[in-house]
């Protein structure tokens, strides 16, 4: 029981401690499709979503004989990949110049 509020203790600690970062964009000289501030600011949301969940994964102990574990893995992995394919289709290689700005608004709004 002890271990189980250790676990939540640390779990609440890192919601509250995150900070949005802006998602990577590649350097190029041609011109690149440009999205609203609006969209970019769910890309941004999305890309930092899509990254933590990703930490978790990493993080999880899956008891393999245990069918409740495997199945909460996979579904977060099924979850990771809805969330990577919607940023690859609607964010990457796509530049807003107010991404910057984005991420600190949504770090603020936490």
């Amino acid at each position: 029981m002890q271990k189980i509020m250790i676990g939540i203790l640390l779990l609440s600690s890192l919601i509250y401690a995150r900070t949005y970062e802006v998602p990577p964009t590649s350097q190029t000289r041609d011109s690149v499709p440009v999205i609203s501030d609006e969209k970019m600011e769910e890309c941004v949301k999305l890309y930092n979503e899509a990254k933590w969940l990703h930490d978790e994964i990493n993080s999880m102990y899956v008891n393999q004989y245990d069918s409740s574990s495997v199945n909460n893995y996979n579904n977060k992995i099924r979850q990771h990949s809805v969330m990577i394919r919607k940023f690859n289709a609607e964010c990457a290689g796509k530049q807003s110049y107010s991404a910057w700005k984005a991420a600190q608004k949504l770090t603020r709004g936490q």
